[in-house]
């Protein structure tokens, strides 16, 4: 049987019900280990420390002010974390298929940049919920 190999562009990203693939440059999921270990008489024990945490790393383009379908994600996430930076905003990230539905918390990109180089930015969202259909 041939292996399949994936590339980035068969990831879709969609933020909010909103398609971005043409502005995002990467999106890779992370996740911290929420495990540790202590070692007993009999042995190492591995146990659950906290609900594991993880984030959603995009490099996107700075969009700002576009207009049209889809619209700017940068004003998109700015204007999310100054109104509600609290609520968390559905995330779907498609693989060959395989849906992965997240629930992230709005950050506001960082902005500006060097000629004459193409204006991207690093945002990372925290995870609060994940779940792989």
């Amino acid at each position: 049987m041939a292996s399949v190999v994936e590339t980035g562009r068969d990831i879709a990203l969609t933020i909010a019900t909103v398609n971005y693939d043409e502005q995002i440059s990467s999106g890779i999921v992370t996740f911290q280990d929420a495990t540790a270990s202590v070692e007993t008489l009999d042995g190492t024990v591995d146990y659950v420390v906290d609900n594991e945490k993880g984030t959603l790393d995009l490099i996107i383009f700075q969009d700002w002010g576009k207009t049209g379908s889809p619209a700017s994600i940068c004003d998109a996430l700015w204007d999310a974390a100054d109104s509600a930076p609290t609520t968390t905003i559905a995330a779907t990230v498609t693989i060959n298929g395989e849906v992965v539905t997240l629930s992230v918390l709005p950050k506001r990109p960082d902005f500006g940049g060097a000629a004459p180089e193409a204006l991207t930015t690093t945002v990372s969202l925290p995870i609060r919920s994940i779940s792989k259909a």
